[in-house]
């Protein structure tokens, strides 16, 4: 989408939330305003919305892992410990996979302010190749992942992960064609994650509405089956 769409398709979503049929997006601020508070909003709402949107939503190009080459600038296994270390892009978004060739699964990451961290502490009850853990820790400026355990240092890793998007090139000027790159699954919630966003300072039940509907597209068929499971208990 271009940002002049987004910023058309917004203006009719704050318009639609209106009870009384007054024009929001008219009577709000100046159109100039308007327009420039929404595209500043955009990079805001597309983080939101990749960081949290379901797996199926979002197309193959956003998922990126590491070469050959940085794998071996960045990650390697201890070994003594057999912990794996990995130290993460610094505008990671989102980790997708994480996990180690021994390991079953993966696990979700674990903050290292967690008693979960506290465990791996202890080399007998810290996670291992058959009940694996991530930890997400700070060291300096870096954030590294830290895995408990691998199995032997043969050990290879999967690792999948989304970039934070890129805004800069997100403005009022040529905004005809200016591209927002958002998979077409969740452009509704886009739209209606800055709407709501545009309108916080303006009217706060109507932000609260538009982000409900950002919510319902977002998430879509996860709302709908927990709904479901709802009805049914």
């Amino acid at each position: 989408m271009t940002v002049q769409e987004i910023v058309k398709r917004v203006r009719a979503a704050i318009d639609e939330q209106a009870q009384d049929g007054t024009n929001l997006a008219q009577e709000t601020t100046d159109v100039q305003n308007l327009t420039s508070i929404i595209v500043d909003k955009i990079g805001y709402a597309l983080t939101h919305v990749l960081e949290r949107a379901p797996l199926d939503k979002l197309d193959s190009d956003a998922f990126e892992t590491y070469n050959a080459t940085q794998l071996e600038q960045n990650f390697s296994i201890d070994a003594t410990t057999l912990v794996g270390l990995l130290k993460l892009p610094s505008d990671l978004l989102r980790i997708i996979e994480a996990r180690l060739s021994s390991w079953s699964h993966f696990p979700t990451p674990e903050s290292d302010t967690s008693q979960v961290y506290l465990m791996q502490q202890d080399e007998y009850a810290r996670g291992s190749w058959d009940r694996p853990v991530n930890i997400r820790t700070h060291q300096g400026s870096d954030i590294v992942l830290e895995m408990y355990s691998a199995k032997t240092t043969s050990d290879t890793l999967n690792f999948v992960f989304i970039r934070k998007p890129d805004a800069s090139n997100i403005s009022v000027t040529n905004m005809a064609t200016t591209n927002v790159d958002v998979p077409k699954a969740l452009e509704a919630a886009l739209v209606y994650q800055v709407a709501g966003l545009t309108m916080v300072a303006f009217r706060e039940d109507i932000a609260s509405s538009l982000f409900t509907i950002a919510e319902r597209n977002l998430m879509g068929d996860a709302l709908r089956r927990n709904a479901g499971n709802s009805d049914e208990e």
